[in-house]
C-alpha cells in the first residue's frame, strides 16, 4: 500500500515539474524609435511608428493605439500578428479624427507571447486641427423640389444635389459632416433626408406619413449633432445624427409646434392652437420629454420670430403681436413669466443673435442691430439701409452676414460694408455654413 502512495506522488512530481519546464515567464521585450518622446503632431496627420520587439519563444501580436489622459483608446488600434521571435515593427499611423483637442496623449505598443504582454508608451503633443470654413449651401424650393447650390469662400456658386419634397427647414452637421434637409409634407413622397458631403450620397432618410396638402411636421430644429421636428398632430419627434428616434415630447391637446429651443436642460416650444388664436410656450425636459409645468401665455395671434438663451433663467423671445409690430420680451422658463417690450420699428420679418443680448433684425428691407445688455429703451441702430431684406444669416466663424433679397445673396461684413453677392436660381430658402470640423 505505501508502495503505491509512493508511486503516485512520484508520478505527480513528475509532471508538475514538466509543467514547470513548459511555463513561459519571459516577457517580450519592446524598444520603440519612433516616434520620439514629446514629438509635435499636427492636426489631421500620419507618423511613422517604428519598434524593434523579441520575445524567447513567438510574438503572437503586436498592438498601437493612442490613448488620452485616462489611457483610454481615442483613435483605431492597430494589430499586427508577426508569429516570428524578433520582429521590426514599421507602421504609418494616421491621426484621422479632426474633433481631437491639444493635449498630450500616450502612443502605446504592446507585444504578446500569448501568455505575457508588454506594454511601452512614447508621450506626444498634438495640436489640433483648426476650424475652417469649407463653404455654403443656398436652398430654394419650387414646391415640390428643392434645389441645393454650392458657395466656395469666394461665392462662386454650383449646382450640388436637387430633393424631393417641399421645404421645412435645413441644417449643416459639421461635426458628422452631414446636410439635413427636412419637408413638411404637403406634398407627396416627400421625407427628411441626411447627405454625406464628403461622398454626396444619402445617409438615411425618413419618409413622411403625409396626406397632401396638410402638413405632417410643423418645425424644424438642429441641435448638438440632433434634429426635432415639432408635429401637426401633436409633440416633437427627436432623432439622432444616424436618423434613429432618440427624443418624444407630446403637446397639449389641439396644439402644433411652430418653432422650439433648446435652452439647458429644457426643450422650450412654441405651440399654436389648431384653431383660434391662443399661443403658448411649453417647456419639456429634455431628458425625459416630460413637460416641466411651467407654462406661458403670449397675447392672442402673437407670432415668434426668434427665441434665443440670454442667460441661465433668461430666454430672449423677438415676436410679432397681432398688429403686426415687433416686440422683445424677456421669458424666464423657471416661472414663465414674460415682461414685454416694443422694438419700435414695425413688424420683424427676420432676427438673429450675433453676440449675448445683441440681435440683429430685419425690419421693412433694413436691418439694425438691438442690444438688450442695458435698460430700456434698448441701444437700435441701423447697420444696413435699403437693402430690401428678406431673411439673414450669420456666420460667426468669419463675421460675415448674408442677406437675401428674393433670389439675390449679397455678403457684408461686421460694419455693413458689401463684400461678395450671389445671384440663385430661384428665392432663397435657406443658406447654411459647412465647417471642417
Amino acid at each position: 500500500m505505501n508502495r503505491k502512495i509512493l508511486y503516485s506522488t512520484f508520478i505527480i512530481l513528475i509532471f508538475f515539474f514538466s509543467c514547470s519546464k513548459d511555463k513561459d515567464d519571459t516577457k517580450p521585450t519592446i524598444t520603440i524609435n519612433l516616434p520620439v518622446e514629446l514629438q509635435q503632431i499636427n492636426g489631421i496627420d500620419t507618423i511613422r511608428v517604428s519598434a524593434t520587439i523579441h520575445d524567447d519563444r513567438n510574438i503572437e501580436s503586436v498592438s498601437v493605439s493612442l490613448r488620452n489622459g485616462n489611457d483610454i483608446s481615442v483613435l483605431t488600434t492597430v494589430t499586427k500578428n508577426p508569429n516570428t521571435k524578433d520582429y521590426d515593427l514599421n507602421i504609418s499611423y494616421y491621426f484621422d479624427d479632426m474633433h481631437l483637442i491639444s493635449g498630450q496623449y500616450d502612443l502605446r505598443v504592446s507585444a504578446s507571447d500569448g501568455e505575457n504582454l508588454t506594454v511601452k508608451y512614447v508621450t506626444i503633443f498634438l495640436n489640433e486641427t483648426p476650424k475652417s470654413k469649407e463653404g455654403t449651401y443656398v436652398i430654394s424650393n419650387s414646391g415640390s423640389i428643392s434645389d441645393i447650390y454650392y458657395l466656395d469662400n469666394a461665392y462662386n456658386g454650383a449646382f450640388y444635389q436637387s430633393i424631393n419634397g417641399d421645404y421645412m427647414g435645413s441644417a449643416v452637421n459639421s461635426y458628422d459632416q452631414q446636410l439635413i434637409h427636412a419637408s413638411s409634407g404637403t406634398v407627396s413622397n416627400a421625407s427628411v433626408n441626411s447627405i454625406d458631403l464628403t461622398s454626396g450620397l444619402n445617409l438615411w432618410s425618413i419618409p413622411i406619413i403625409n396626406s397632401p396638402p396638410t402638413p405632417f411636421y410643423t418645425s424644424f430644429l438642429y441641435d448638438n449633432e440632433s434634429i426635432f421636428l415639432g408635429k401637426r398632430n401633436g409633440g416633437v419627434q427627436g432623432y439622432d445624427k444616424n436618423g434613429a428616434a432618440n427624443y418624444n415630447a407630446s403637446a397639449i391637446s389641439n396644439f402644433y409646434v411652430e418653432s422650439a429651443l433648446v435652452h439647458d436642460n429644457i426643450l422650450v416650444t412654441e405651440q399654436h392652437a389648431l384653431s383660434g388664436t391662443t399661443v403658448k410656450l411649453i417647456p419639456y425636459w429634455m431628458a425625459s420629454g416630460n413637460p416641466t409645468t411651467i407654462n406661458a401665455t403670449l397675447l392672442p395671434s402673437e407670432d415668434i420670430v426668434g427665441m434665443f438663451t440670454r442667460a441661465t433663467n433668461e430666454i430672449i423671445v423677438i415676436t410679432n403681436d397681432a398688429l403686426f409690430n415687433g416686440n422683445l420680451i424677456f421669458y424666464d422658463p423657471t416661472t414663465g413669466s414674460l415682461t414685454s417690450f416694443p422694438i419700435g420699428l414695425g413688424k420683424i420679418d427676420d432676427c438673429l443673435e450675433i453676440g449675448t443680448g445683441i440681435y440683429l433684425i430685419v425690419h421693412s428691407g433694413n436691418i439694425s442691430t438691438i442690444n438688450v445688455n442695458s435698460n430700456f429703451p434698448f441701444a437700435t441702430t441701423l447697420l444696413i439701409s435699403g437693402a430690401n431684406a428678406n431673411n439673414i444669416w450669420y456666420d460667426s466663424f468669419l463675421g460675415e452676414l448674408f442677406v437675401a433679397s428674393g433670389s439675390l445673396l449679397t455678403v457684408h461684413n461686421s460694419t455693413g460694408a458689401q463684400i461678395g453677392s450671389y445671384s440663385h436660381i430661384n428665392t432663397i430658402e435657406e443658406v447654411i455654413f459647412w465647417y471642417n470640423k
